[in-house]
């Protein structure tokens, strides 16, 4: 059978090119999502600053989930000291060395109070010396320190800003800065490459980080011929909070920006990776389809001749394999440049670093293949069901002339899968709020386009009876056009899909990233209602700040507000759950003056203690009222258990978990804030205010002065990242699409070189012609761009409804307008192009070339 299905995949070299690229493109979106997957579990970097240790021993850095992904904490989970104590005692250690680690900013002492910053390519950590011995570091040049007014740089921080033994160089945690002498320079055996360090003495470094009583990590080195020291290590650490770091897994606790990426990788890939195989299967059984429907009288001559249905289903599975194995197997190296320019894309929005690794492992390459193959194969065997099962002779009529009536079955099941869509986009929203509503309206799209394609012929068909009146305008060209839109739907239906699919996912990407920036932009603006804001850029604002600005004559209020993240487990659909959100700390006191949230259950006034304020969607999606527990792990992955106090309304804005000031601080890596709000008395205050805020900026290392539009606008950057995030793996899926369209229109048109010729024969002119074809790409892209809208909208109002409460999305009609044009222009241009290629021959050549 296989001889068979190469010699007919030889003399029909057209359609099967169509379907070749479309299975090799399938095949690189597929790879492409599973080497982001692969580097989410396997990619990581060396360590640095911890490349000597034997053994390192640090916090719990994610919450393990029963049958789901671990997230990663934002925060660094840190160890008590006293746990140094316990692994010293461990047999076969040699040297246990505690590390305090510390955020901090350089500036060169210039004369003036706040002194020059320096711009470094990489974070600045201040260290105690003893952790120097786990790089292990070398003194180049110079003393170690010996009092708390001393330090030793990195000789390549050193290089950077120009400072050498001697100098004064001014470091600051947050907005608080001391002078230090340079002592001594060191080197690190590797260099490093991912940040800068600053070492002090221990107790100085202690003292920096604000937490005394707990440590970065634990560093081990181990005496010569000690087997087994991981081990006993870990054995000794069970049950206090202690995690064992070896080999490459150091890099992950030494850089927690990797861990993170890794956590944003494997749930992104997974859901994406799903939703491109639905796709991909989907674009391959349409093109198959094109591809059997114009062989529909040569596969009914082989019926008439006594091919079993068997047969049939065996010839065009092998057709299919043959296709499908080399396709998928050329497509997959290219999938792993497509996975690199995802990286870069994502590195681009900031949400993974610069240098993230892949990890190129076979094994997507491999389960890409397989898929593709299998849903090529699966593809075939749909689109060859109808020729292989009716009696020949029906096969011979329907091979000359299309049945104009569907199936009952297929009109049921689209009917069905477009009612389906419709209460997943819009109903689902109502009855179940928050994530599970927006995640439940983004996949309603796919679920609509399947039902749309398949009751496609009946939309063409309505859209061709729509258009005729106009059509018949020109009566020869307009005539063929709608005889030939009418007798053969199933035919445009195959050329419609992927172009409506293309434009909806258009639609609906720019319709939920527009809804996300447009309101999270206006919370963010009206929602500062003081009349200054203080910020930093450096590492956040020192806390004791606030005080000082208290003091200042004519502040009514000053309003810290630190920023994190928060886990909030909850049941979903019978199982455990537990996502991420983003988290700020307030002190409550006079908050009406500064910051308004749209509380609309509950008080802020409440928020002391171990209680917790929710967004509307954070309370919805975990099914949370006023007065119910939350079972949340903060920022380092402390476990609580919080009493909701309120829900309010400006989530997208300033975050889904407000927390009290002091419990979201104590549980960052800084403790600092991210802005200051502050209001004044009014009248007079407030110049006079602004002129001593001015003045402390002048003063203070990194603190700027914004006024709450300036703040509101910066804010409104960080709340799209997610957003942006979808819109680029979603891109890629999209240029699929858009690939998948002009290889079907294309397709579709050259198969019909034989009946251009035809008409040609009985008079037709080539002008007359080219017009036919003019008119009927018309109805193709209008019933495309009229379908792609209406199964755009219901998801869009869905999401709206999931993350606003209201039903409107926000659209931006130029943007709608580009992609209407844009789809219009890709089908007219895919469909004229190709028509003019086949109208060059002689008519009598092409007739015969048919058949």
């Amino acid at each position: 059978m296989f001889d068979i299905a190469w010699s007919t995949i030889k003399n029909r070299k057209g359609g099967f090119i169509a379907a070749f690229i479309a299975v090799i493109c399938g095949s690189a979106v597929i790879t492409a999502c599973g080497v982001l997957f692969m580097s989410g579990v396997l990619s990581g970097v060396a360590p640095e600053r911890y490349a000597g240790a034997t053994v390192m021993v640090g916090g719990q850095q994610s919450k393990e989930v029963k049958e789901n992904f671990d997230p990663h904490f934002a925060e660094r989970a840190t160890v008590p000291a006293s746990l140094a104590d316990k692994v010293a005692r461990v047999d076969g250690v040699k040297k246990v060395v505690g590390d305090h680690t510390v955020e901090m900013a350089l500036q060169k002492d210039d004369g003036s109070a706040r002194g020059a910053p320096v711009e470094l390519d990489h974070p600045l950590y201040g260290h105690g010396w003893s952790s120097t011995a786990l790089g292990p570091f070398e003194l180049a040049e110079g003393n170690r320190p010996g009092s708390a007014g001393e330090t030793v740089l990195d000789a390549g921080l050193a290089r950077k800003a120009g400072l050498k033994v001697g100098d004064t160089a001014r470091l600051s945690v947050g907005t608080t800065a001391h002078a230090y002498r340079i002592v001594g320079l060191v080197d690190a055996p590797n260099g490093l490459d991912r940040q800068s360090a600053a070492f002090f003495t221990d107790s100085r470094a202690a003292e920096l980080s604000q937490r005394p009583d707990r440590l970065t990590a634990i560093g081990v080195l181990g005496e010569d011929g000690a087997d087994g020291l991981a081990d006993k290590v870990k054995e000794a650490v069970a049950g206090s909070g202690g995690v064992v770091y070896t080999g490459d897994d150091v890099g992950d606790l030494e850089f927690l920006d990797i861990g993170e990426s890794r956590g944003f990788l494997i749930p992104l890939s997974a859901s994406f990776g799903g939703t491109a195989l639905a796709v991909v299967i989907f674009v391959v059984s349409s093109t198959l389809g094109l591809v059997i429907h114009q062989r529909r009288r040569e596969l009914a001559m082989l019926r008439a001749i006594a091919a079993t249905p068997r047969q049939v289903h065996r010839l065009i599975g092998s057709e299919v394999l043959l296709v499908g194995v080399t396709g998928a197997v050329l497509g997959a190296a290219p999938g792993f440049l497509v996975a690199g320019l995802l990286r870069d894309a994502f590195a681009g929005v900031g949400v993974l670093p610069e240098d993230f690794e892949l990890s190129f492992n076979p094994l997507p390459a491999v389960a890409a293949v397989l898929l593709t193959v299998l849903g090529a194969r699966l593809a075939g065997f749909i689109a060859a069901f109808r020729i292989a099962k009716i009696q020949p002779v029906e096969a011979l009529s329907e091979s000359q002339v299309e049945k104009d009536e569907l199936g009952k079955g297929r009109k049921a099941t689209g009917v069905g899968l477009i009612l389906l869509g419709l209460v997943a986009a819009i109903v689902l929203p109502l009855v179940i709020p928050g994530e599970l509503a927006v995640a439940g309206a983004g996949g309603a799209l796919v679920v609509l386009m399947v039902g749309s394609a398949l009751i496609g012929p009946i939309l063409v068909r309505a859209a061709t009876r729509l258009m005729t009146p106009l059509l018949k305008r020109s009566r020869v060209s307009g005539f063929l056009a709608s005889a030939n839109s009418a007798a053969n739907a199933r035919r445009l239906s195959s050329a419609v899909v992927p172009l409506a699919l293309g434009a909806a996912m258009a639609l609906m990407q720019l319709s939920m990233l527009n809804t996300v920036e447009t309101t999270a932009k206006e919370q963010a603006a009206t929602g500062v209602v003081s009349d200054y804001v203080l910020t930093s850029d450096t590492t956040g604002l020192s806390t004791d700040l606030a005080e000082k600005v208290r003091a200042v004559d004519g502040v009514e209020t000053a309003t810290p507000v630190a920023r994190s993240q928060a886990m909030l487990t909850y049941i979903e659909i019978d199982k455990p759950n537990t996502k991420p959100f983003s988290a700020q700390g307030l002190d409550p006191r006079g908050l009406d003056r500064t910051l308004d949230l749209d509380v609309r259950e509950g008080s802020l006034d409440q928020l002391r203690g171990d209680t917790v304020a929710l967004s509307w969607i954070a309370a919805d999606t975990a099914r949370l009222k006023v007065g119910d527990t939350a079972d949340m792990n903060l920022g380092d992955g402390v476990s609580k258990k919080l009493k909701v106090v309120a829900v309010y309304g400006n989530g997208l804005g300033f975050g889904d978990v407000t927390l009290p000031h002091d419990m979201l601080t104590a549980h960052t890596a800084n403790q600092q804030d991210a802005a200051l709000l502050v209001s004044t008395a009014g009248g007079g205050a407030q110049q006079r205010v602004g002129a001593e805020l001015d003045k402390l900026a002048a003063a203070t290392p990194g603190l700027t002065v914004q006024n709450p539009e300036e703040f509101g606008a910066v804010q409104q950057g960080q709340f799209a990242q997610q957003s942006w995030t979808n819109l680029i793996a979603n891109a890629l899926l999209m240029l699929y699409v858009l690939i998948a369209v002009v290889n079907t229109l294309v397709m579709a048109t050259t198969g019909r070189s034989r009946e251009f010729a035809m008409l040609r024969l009985i008079g037709t002119s080539k002008r007359q012609t080219r017009r036919m074809m003019f008119m009927e790409s018309w109805i193709v892209v209008v019933t495309a761009i009229v379908v792609g809208v209406a199964i755009a909208i219901p998801p869009a109002v869905g999401s709206a409804l999931g993350l606003t409460g209201q039903p409107i999305p926000h659209v931006q009609p130029l943007a709608w307008g580009g992609v209407v044009l844009f789809v219009a222009l890709l089908g007219w241009l895919s469909i004229s192009l190709p028509t003019r290629s086949a109208l060059r021959g002689r008519p009598i050549d092409a007739v015969y070339a048919g058949e």
